[in-house]
């Protein structure tokens, strides 16, 4: 979607520093999961931690973003590795599968990783925070994103990165998952930028998962805008392009965590026309419910 004149400049401005009104906000952001400009200048004005990539080249007449970090030179490298399809499909299978197979019983995020079973939420024990480290029983989870690390090591493959990116999440570290799965599509699409990748990829898991990670950030900060409003970008990216169930349901956990669950009815009843049956859909039930 290119941009058609809304938002003006000073609206996108009123918007970034929270002085629109809630209609006007809902249509900034209706319009801006779709233009990839507005979110270029959004993302470089709120300075995201992603922002290692280099944003977005715009328009003179919004130069009053500042542009560009040195890190994107590595990401730029290892968009030449380039990888043969059967490693794209092995390694993936193969990291994602053991870290599925050791994750906790009970997850500690809202959101769904790309290829995991059902797992109800862990229970919230207030003045305590999660620190997979120190769980005995996640020793099979450590074991498992070792190896994965190992990986990483080896080959900065899209596939190795993302499953890396997952094996953060996990372990509770938002901030180094966020930074992998960035660098993960980065590689898959060999874009320069994260906002140019999430509209160009066409992995649908991968975009999952960062939509995942991002709200799970966003939720822990009480919503904090920019990782909210990248999480629908890259939930919205990945429903259309898949509409999987693991999709419907970051999208609707990305829209409740950027506008609140009166908002995201909506996503959550697309969610229930494709999975009726799963922990999942009762799950979904009664966040409608509370609602």
């Amino acid at each position: 979607m290119e941009h058609t004149g809304f938002p003006s400049d000073e609206t996108l401005a009123a918007f970034i520093d929270g002085r629109l009104d809630a209609e006007t906000r809902a249509k900034v952001i209706a319009h801006m999961t779709g233009c990839s400009e507005c979110y270029s200048v959004f993302l470089s004005a709120t300075e995201l931690p992603s922002r290692a990539a280099a944003r977005d080249s715009w328009r003179p007449r919004r130069a009053w973003i500042a542009v560009a970090t040195a890190t994107v030179a590595a990401g730029l490298a290892c968009m030449f590795l380039v990888t043969p399809v059967r490693d794209r499909i092995f390694h993936r299978e193969n990291g994602m599968a053991a870290l599925a197979n050791a994750a906790p019983a009970q997850r500690t995020i809202a959101g769904r990783i790309s290829g995991f079973p059902y797992q109800p939420p862990a229970p919230v024990m207030r003045g305590t925070k999660f620190d997979a480290l120190q769980d005995p029983a996640n020793a099979s989870l450590l074991t498992a994103a070792a190896r994965v690390q190992r990986s990483v090591a080896a080959r900065r493959t899209a596939a190795n990165l993302h499953a890396s990116g997952v094996a953060n999440l996990l372990l509770g570290k938002d901030d180094a998952a966020i930074e992998t799965l960035h660098e993960a599509l980065l590689v898959e699409t060999r874009q320069r930028t994260i906002a140019a990748a999430i509209a160009e990829s066409d992995d649908v898991s991968l975009l999952n998962d960062l939509s995942a990670a991002l709200s799970n950030r966003a939720i822990a900060k009480r919503r904090a805008l920019p990782d909210a409003v990248e999480a629908v970008r890259c939930a919205e990216r990945a429903w259309r392009i898949g509409r999987t169930p693991e999709a419907a349901w970051n999208r609707a956990i990305a829209v409740e965590a950027l506008n609140g669950r009166g908002h995201a009815m909506t996503a959550w009843h697309d969610y229930l026309a494709i999975d009726e049956t799963s922990g999942w859909a009762a799950e979904a039930r009664k966040r409608i419910a509370v609602d």
